[in-house]
């Protein structure tokens, strides 16, 4: 009976000892009050039998994983949070400010920076800066006028009164009566006088014994002054005659005059437009002789004088560019720019394509790559510019380039830049609204740069470098005119005049002018492409003793308040009319548009397609007006700088033809506007085909398209009479481009686009009258002009003028042929364009030439899905990049041989 009792004793006093060393061996703990007194907690066996004792608790590692890290504070937080601890330590015994307070500090605080700028203060201006600003065209003519008086005697006072000589050229004079012209007579006497005075204070020439003067000089040598001397320079310049200024400052030099070498700039880039780079070389040569340096100025004038050499083909001019970065001296940007410029925008001789954009974006891309990687805001500005072709519009890549410049880059964007984007964004329908955003971004700059704290408003309105120009809101109207927005066309309208008006006050350079023709046709544009709010059948009529006047009048209000503007777009419901419209005379010769009883619109915004009417007539006659008032009134005038163009007459009758209530109505518009315009710009503005496309389809139309049956005898007597206008016309118009060189293949195709004879005009005019003689006139006429443009532009004319894309020995490629739209397709037409005329026979059971009719159009379709199937191929362009090689391996030599020269 002991011995188990005995084990259990034993077994207790060895776990004792085992327990106490272990108690030894790990460190104590103290228990806080709180979890002692606290008899809910649930403790563990250990701490059950030593309540004295408590294991550490070790923390618990967090893992390194790309959560927890991204849950760390950022630097910037730490530095705001220790900011905000300073800063609250640093006022935390500061007494309370008032507002008032605080407001006087602030006032006097920047009051007395006001008086110091610390330290800094602005630069004088150069005097070199000031002469690249043009004389004034009075000015210079009365100078020239008095030299010419002075020089040559009284011939000179009425050769300045024959513009008909005015425009020779200095060799026609060498080679002629020298004094025909006055300015090259002056020329002329000046050089005699510098051969024969002798030397003088104001003469390096030397006298020439045994030799005569031919006439004598009422006037002694020395007695011109320099404001004539840069007189006569400008006049040679803005002529283009760079020959002629050359002679000139080659006689200021005998005549001791400083030349400067603004004036030689002036000369290169005057030789550059002309195309002459054999002479730019050579007076650049001259100007390193001298012991300057060639500025980018000069480099880019070469670059333009290659480009002039050959308008459509940028292949040696980037040829140029390729050598100097083989050779480590890359071109500036501003080079670049130059032939990026050439193949992107529009001028008077090159009309851009798809293949010419492609190669300037190849370009861009191949320079930031080899040569600049970071473009400058010009260049950014022209790229983003490229983006806004209505033929090819991209808001998508302008918005990135624009994210890209402003964000990425750090670069503040130009009044140009804003211009850019926003008629980039304005290219098409969906994108218009954010150009407006734009727009009021650049409003909030101008705002922020013209305020002043604590100046109370004097009435009298500052311009800065962000006022929008007249290029700003011409780019916004871009976008107003393909989406109808015609509120926002009339908001825009207004503000153009309320800043030419200030201009005009304040002698603003970019205000003085006003509204141009170009502005105005885009607003006629806005108005025919606008789609009324009511229309003529929602219009109740509704007479006097049918109700009583009050509750007429409240009907009327309650469904217009329908038609309010939405909320936040309440600044466009401006009153338009007002104090730009001035009403009609009894002897006016507009045309009224009124129903039996118009409408009243108590709202300024139009409703109705007789508002807009009402509108553009009083728009436009209102510009015959301020163009017809005598230029000494002292009156503002907005529209007194508005030039009379085919294109702002084809905008106005286009409101009519889209609003108009009939045929005879647009007709009688027709007639008279361009009687009234032809008398205001003395005969010299006429119809161009861009004039007859859209009448052309107005007639060809049905009754969808405005054209009952009581018009249609209407439509196809005016529509044949606009077609043998139009096809006098093309014939005059084609004889005046055949004197062209057929190399110049761009240059040919801007004067076509321009006159309205393009590749698709072409087609919309052939369509329409085919389209007339199906619906309205005789089918055998239809199909006589069809079988007509057959024969003219035949589908093989497709294949053809096929051309592989062009290649220039760029690396990098951002525009592959399946990316690039097809350029320069002949005109053509498809079964679609002739489907009325398909109808017609159908329905008169005529087989034989229903049968013709679709092999026509086959035949178009056939030679255009081969034209594709050889650009997704790629033929020929393993020859253009032989070609292009070749290029690059005759520019390295001549440069070699110009080296060692």
């Amino acid at each position: 009976m002991l011995r188990p009792s005995i084990a259990r004793k034993v077994a207790r006093i060895r776990h004792a000892r085992i327990a106490c060393r272990t108690l030894h061996t790990l460190d104590t703990h103290f228990p806080s009050f709180d979890s002692l007194s606290d008899k809910n907690i649930t403790q563990n066996s250990s701490e059950s039998r030593f309540p004295l004792y408590r294991p550490q608790q070790h923390a618990q590692e967090i893992p390194l994983t790309a959560d927890t890290l991204a849950a760390l504070p950022s630097e910037q937080a730490l530095s705001r949070q220790l900011k905000r601890r300073v800063t609250q330590k640093a006022i935390e015994n500061l007494p309370e400010f008032t507002e008032d307070e605080l407001r006087d500090f602030y006032a006097t605080l920047v009051k007395s920076g006001s008086k110091d700028n610390g330290g800094i203060y602005q630069a004088l201006e150069a005097p070199s800066e000031t002469k690249k600003i043009p004389m004034p065209k009075k000015e210079r003519e009365e100078i020239l006028t008095d030299m010419a008086g002075r020089l040559v005697g009284e011939r000179g006072l009425a050769l300045l009164k024959d513009p008909a000589r005015y425009g020779k050229s200095l060799e026609l004079v060498v080679n002629g009566s020298k004094s025909s012209d006055a300015p090259y007579a002056i020329l002329d006497i000046l050089s005699q006088a510098a051969i024969l005075s002798g030397p003088s204070e104001t003469s390096k020439g030397k006298a020439v014994e045994g030799q005569l003067p031919l006439r004598s000089l009422e006037v002694p040598l020395g007695l011109v002054t320099s404001k004539e001397w840069d007189a006569l320079f400008q006049e040679f310049i803005r002529k283009g005659d760079a020959a002629a200024a050359e002679s000139l400052l080659d006689v200021m030099d005998a005549h001791g005059v400083p030349v400067g070498i603004e004036r030689i700039n002036s000369v290169i880039h005057a030789y550059a437009r002309k195309g002459r780079s054999e002479d730019v070389a050579r007076l650049t040569l001259d100007v390193t002789a001298m012991g300057e340096t060639v500025s980018s100025d000069q480099q880019d004038d070469y670059i333009l004088s290659i480009l002039r050499q050959t308008p459509s083909n940028p292949g040696p001019a980037i040829a140029r560019l390729r050598q100097a970065e083989l050779a480590g001296t890359p071109f500036p940007q501003s080079s670049y720019q130059v032939v990026i410029s050439h193949l992107t925008s529009p001028s008077s001789i090159v009309q851009p394509n798809s293949h010419t954009r492609a190669v300037a974006w190849d370009l861009f891309a191949h320079m930031r790559l080899t040569a600049h990687p970071t473009p400058t805001r010009e260049l950014y500005t022209t790229m983003i510019k490229s983006c806004g072709e209505a033929s090819q519009p991209e808001p998508e890549r302008a918005r990135d380039l624009w994210i890209e410049m402003t964000e990425q880059e750090k670069i503040e964007p130009s009044t140009e830049a804003y211009n850019a984007i926003i008629r980039s964004l304005g290219s098409t329908k969906k994108d218009y609204l954010e150009a407006f955003d734009l727009l009021r971004q650049m409003l909030v700059k101008h705002n922020d740069a013209v305020f002043v704290p604590f100046e109370e408003e004097d009435g009298i309105p500052r311009f800065s470098e962000y006022v929008p120009t007249l290029k700003t809101f011409a780019s916004v109207l871009e976008g107003t005119k393909r989406a109808g927005d015609v509120n926002r066309a009339r908001w825009v309208l207004s503000e153009v005049i309320k800043l030419s008006r200030a201009g005009q006050a304040l002698n603003v350079p970019k205000w003085k002018e006003g509204p141009s023709g170009d502005l105005m046709a885009s607003v006629f544009m806005t108005y025919a492409a606008w789609n009324p709010v009511l229309r003529k059948r929602e219009v109740k009529m509704r007479k006097a003793s049918e109700t009583p006047y009050g509750e007429a009048s409240e009907t009327m209000v309650a469904e217009k308040e329908e038609h309010r503007l939405p909320k936040g777009e309440e600044f466009l419901n401006v009153d338009l009319l007002q104090d730009v419209v001035e009403p009609p005379s009894a002897g006016s010769s507009s045309i009224d548009y009124t129903l039996e009883e118009p409408p009243v619109n108590d709202f300024f915004t139009p409703l109705s397609s007789a508002d807009a009417i009402r509108e553009c007539t009083s728009l436009f006659h209102r510009v015959l007006s301020d163009i017809q008032s005598s230029s000494s009134t002292s009156d503002f005038l907005p529209f007194r700088h508005v030039y009379i163009t085919p294109k702002l007459i084809n905008s106005y009758i286009s409101v009519y033809n889209a609003h108009g209530p009939s045929l005879s109505s647009v007709k009688g518009v027709y007639d008279t506007v361009w009687e009234e315009a032809s008398s205001v710009s003395g005969r010299s503005v006429r119809p161009n085909a861009w004039t007859f496309i859209p009448l052309l389809e107005k007639c060809a139309s049905g009754s969808r398209g405005g054209i009952y049956p009581a018009d249609r005898s209407l439509a196809l007597s005016w529509g044949r009479a606009l077609w043998s206008s139009y096809l006098a016309f093309f014939k005059s118009a084609s004889s005046e481009l055949a004197s062209v060189p057929s190399s110049e293949h761009l240059t040919i195709q801007r004067r076509k686009y321009l006159l309205g004879l393009g590749d698709r005009q072409i087609e919309r005019i052939w369509k329409a009258v085919i389209k007339l003689e199906a619906l309205h006139g005789d089918v055998d006429e239809a199909m006589k002009l069809l079988e007509e443009f057959h024969a003219t532009y035949k589908p093989d004319a497709i294949t053809q003028l096929y051309a592989p894309l062009p290649e220039v020995g760029l690396q990098l490629k951002m525009f592959t042929p399946a990316m690039t739209p097809e350029a320069d397709v002949p005109p053509l037409l498809l079964f679609d364009d002739i489907k009325p005329l398909h109808q017609r026979l159908v329905r008169e059971g005529r087989a034989r030439d229903l049968k013709k009719v679709k092999w026509i159009a086959a035949g178009y379709e056939k030679s255009l899905k081969t034209r594709k199937g050889w650009r997704m191929k790629g033929v020929g362009q393993k020859r253009e990049k032989s070609m292009a090689k070749d290029l690059e391996r005759l520019v390295a030599q001549q440069g070699e041989m110009e080296r060692l020269e």
